[in-house]
């Protein structure tokens, strides 16, 4: 017999603190991933950072808590989760292949935005009027960026954009399954299901990497593995339309690192629809407070 397992009290100060530094994580990673897909098919960088993950996740979870961290009440919520997060990495590492660090996350930002109507859909939380129509603005924003119609729209928005809806799905359900599993259930489950499936795909993208490459690809990793595991946690103690608007801070950092690293900056579209996803996250957030 398997101990059932209790998702942690809401407690809303750690869960923010948690996301706030994942943010921070998530956008040197990016900056990181930028670099190596110069060189690296996105493939490969996937298969690489996967299994990076796996060797230390998986031993580490045995270690504390034993077999039964591979126990799930949900196996295909856990599965679908896993290639949520798969197809949603290749797709955004795609699209830094074409788009600046900046822009390509200016418009996979919309995902928040999704969390919220996803978050209504599936787990039933309240959203009122005021927030449904921050959301409407958040959405106006990210059509703002990719200005689709016009000699502005690149085909290659679409990469980031597919990895915000995967993204959105994904979020959620973590929320819908902490009721039941433990975050280390869900780390395991996921770190073994993406490695299952880039592992399907490298046999035709494998080459052999440099140390350098090695060295970016293990940064990615242990990125990876710091960032899901505080992500988890965090949506654990806190709704995820509540979370979902305060992850914009990324955009701030992946702009700055945006800058330093590559010396590009977001053009005045670009930024004018940030501003107005910000925007509607900040008020999102003012309404849950207030509720």
């Amino acid at each position: 017999m398997y101990e059932s397992h209790e998702r942690p009290a809401d407690n809303k100060p750690v869960a923010l603190l948690l996301l706030l530094l994942t943010t921070v994580m998530f956008a040197t990673g990016d900056s990181i991933a930028k670099l190596a897909v110069g060189t690296l098919h996105p493939v490969q960088m996937l298969f690489v950072r996967c299994a990076i993950v796996v060797a230390f996740t998986v031993p580490y979870a045995l270690w504390k808590i034993g077999p039964a961290v591979f126990h799930t009440d949900h196996p295909k919520t856990q599965i679908f989760r896993g290639f949520a997060i798969l197809g949603s990495s290749f797709l955004f590492v795609s699209g830094l292949s074409h788009l600046p660090l900046a822009d390509a996350s200016a418009i996979n930002f919309v995902w928040p935005l999704l969390i919220t109507v996803l978050s209504v859909l599936m787990l039933k939380e309240k959203v009122g009027v005021r927030r449904w129509a921050a959301t409407l603005l958040g959405f106006a924003g990210m059509l703002l960026i990719i200005r689709p119609g016009t000699s502005a729209f690149q085909m290659a928005a679409l990469y980031p954009l597919g990895a915000a809806l995967l993204w959105s799905f994904a979020a959620v359900v973590t929320r819908s399954v902490s009721a039941h599993d433990r975050a280390a259930t869900t780390l395991v489950w996921t770190s073994l299901v993406m490695l299952a499936g880039a592992t399907v795909l490298i046999p035709f993208f494998w080459r052999p990497m440099t140390g350098q490459e090695w060295l970016l690809m293990g940064l990615i990793g242990g990125i990876s593995i710091v960032g899901h595991s505080m992500l988890v946690f965090a949506y654990e103690r806190a709704s995820a339309s509540f979370l979902a608007p305060f992850s914009y801070a990324q955009l701030v950092w992946a702009t700055i690192l945006g800058y330093l690293v590559f010396g590009s900056l977001p053009d005045r579209w670009i930024a004018a629809g940030a501003i107005l996803i910000v925007a509607s996250g900040i008020y999102t957030a003012h309404r849950e407070h207030v509720r």
